[in-house]
């Protein structure tokens, strides 16, 4: 295998260090993580990003097994969680 080249110019000059990471480079933390930080329920959190879409949330669908229910794994990045976490503080404030 031959490795390809990085093309160089002003889209290629900004350093790692002064980007922010992009949501696939981010770790990824449980519900009960941010329940925990948030101080919800592992229900609440979960009720909240189920509907979810977008970078930063992966779902791996455990489907297909006889004797239990399907279910799915969700992990969040700290961007998406940034982002949820905005539209409930903001959502339906007095002004």
């Amino acid at each position: 295998m031959s490795e390809h080249p990085v093309a160089s110019g002003p889209q290629n000059e900004c350093s790692a260090e002064s980007r922010s990471p992009q949501p696939f480079e981010e770790q990824h933390f449980s519900i009960g993580h941010w329940a925990r930080r948030w101080g919800f329920s592992d229900k609440t959190v979960r009720e909240w990003f189920r509907d979810e879409k977008g970078p930063g949330i992966l779902r791996l669908a455990k489907t297909g097994r006889r004797t239990k229910r399907d279910y799915a794994t969700v992990t969040i990045s700290p961007s998406a969680a940034a982002r949820v976490y905005a539209e409930r503080t903001t959502r339906g404030r007095i002004h």
